[in-house]
């Protein structure tokens, strides 16, 4: 039996393109009852992860209740939540050891496929290979082609160059639409804005682009990207020498490399085409200060290889993108994917049916644009809050997508974050928001104090 697992690379969501409310309000985040205690037990373990209780379940697992955990079932499940609380060196020794002792095809397949993740996510792409092709001989379908692609790293570190500490300050554009781009230069080349898109699991270029920029392909490596409209496209990679944001340059830099139409959105009107976009594995590498209202974003570097996460930690990584602890309607807690790329704000039919405060209605067809000039229409639901750390939006109307599979219970998009000042912490694996007059207040505070601003 071949087992299909969620390998492919995931772009951004599109924007909008249909007649319906906009109007949101801002609050102060609140929840109708605090999370109750208990909720975490031997015989759910493995369920409660799957629901984003991530970290109740290493609660669970670091306190008396590790005894009565079976110690193979014990490693496996520490180590896929430790791997998605973003400390890929610690979830190795747990997953190698869950897969050693593991007696089931099937889930030594998924924890080697888990163990390739965490290689992946520290720039160990030759060890991520092999542990691909582990998955891939145990069941999994993973193409040979991203296996491929991960073997042609070679030994040069990935994004190299920049040391720790080092900052960028750099322009932003957003509007028309409503995401963020960056200027960058690609091995010392101009490109068109590329969009800031955590949502996308690799930094991508066109086909066009890739060639105007002199990117070494890795030849005979092809996998496939999938948008949120579920559309398929064939995707090759290959390297960039140097990637220049502001005035901070990455050196062998990865990309995916896509047909020239999969980047233009829209398909009434005039369409918007990019070059490319940086993605999560590229941005993981810095903390950001997304200032929607200034646009600009500023960037620290990190130290390469770090250990992640914090107790104020509300950012996970899941199936190659980060996930954002958020409520809806009041309600504790969901897993929203983390889009900068994605105009809209999004609720998933499985969030709506997990959630016991949002009432389904009727269903008024909404319509998306996304990549590939693809069209969709989905419904919506009205008067939705959505709370992620001091704050809510309360939208008039929300898209409900059809289909979640690998973004769980939404879409954090630009409708939500462009309220806000937005620090994207990869150190602390935490998002934070402030309106723009209280940053500017505190930093301001901060100067006179001779406290120096984290970016």
């Amino acid at each position: 039996m071949r087992l299909r697992t969620s390998a492919g690379i995931v772009l951004a969501a599109g924007i909008a393109a249909c007649t319906f409310s906009r109007e949101i309000s801002v609050q102060g985040h609140q929840l109708l009852k605090p999370m109750p205690g208990g909720l975490v037990n031997s015989v759910n373990l493995e369920e409660q992860l799957q629901k984003g209780m991530i970290p109740e379940v290493l609660e669970f697992l670091a306190g008396p209740g590790k005894r009565t955990v079976d110690s193979t079932r014990g490693a496996r499940v520490a180590g896929r939540a430790v791997l998605e609380r973003g400390d890929f060196t610690g979830a190795l020794p747990l997953l190698e050891r869950a897969h050693a002792e593991e007696g089931r095809l099937q889930e030594r397949a998924e924890t080697a496929w888990a163990v390739a993740q965490a290689y992946y996510w520290l720039g160990r792409f030759e060890e991520s290979a092999r542990w691909v092709g582990t998955a891939r001989a145990q069941g999994l379908l993973i193409a040979q082609g991203w296996a491929a692609f991960l073997e042609s790293a070679g030994s040069e570190p990935l994004y190299g160059g920049a040391p720790e500490g080092a900052r960028l300050v750099a322009k932003m554009q957003y509007g028309r639409p409503r995401i963020p781009r960056l200027l960058a230069m690609v091995n010392g080349r101009e490109t068109d804005a590329m969009v800031f898109d955590t949502g996308a699991s690799l930094s991508l270029l066109t086909e066009s682009a890739a060639t105007r920029m002199g990117i070494e392909r890795v030849e005979g490596a092809i996998a496939s990207a999938v948008g949120l409209h579920q559309t398929e496209i064939p995707m090759g990679f290959g390297w960039a020498r140097t990637v220049r944001i502001g005035d901070l340059t990455l050196e062998h830099v990865p990309f995916g490399i896509l047909p020239d139409d999969a980047l233009t959105f829209g398909t009434s009107g005039t369409p918007y085409t990019f070059d490319g976009v940086l993605g999560v594995h590229l941005l993981k590498e810095l903390d950001w200060l997304v200032d929607y209202e200034t646009r600009q974003v500023r960037a620290v570097r990190l130290p390469p290889g770090m250990r992640r996460g914090s107790r104020e930690q509300n950012v996970f990584f899941r199936r190659l993108k980060p996930m954002v602890r958020a409520s809806l309607n009041q309600e504790p807690w969901f897993l929203f994917l983390l889009d900068t790329g994605s105009e809209p704000t999004m609720v998933t039919r499985r969030g709506v049916q997990k959630a016991r405060n949002v009432r389904s209605e009727a269903t008024y067809p909404m319509t998306l644009e996304g990549i590939g000039q693809s069209r969709v229409s989905w419904g919506k639901l009205s008067k939705v809050t959505v709370g992620v750390e001091k704050y809510m939006v309360r939208f008039a109307d929300i898209i409900v997508k059809e289909g979640g599979e690998g973004i769980e219970d939404g879409v954090l998009g630009s409708s939500f974050l462009g309220n806000f000042d937005v620090a994207i912490r990869f150190s602390t694996m935490t998002l934070t928001l402030e309106r723009p007059i209280d940053r500017r207040l505190r930093e301001q505070a901060q100067a006179v104090e001779g406290r120096p601003s984290p970016f």
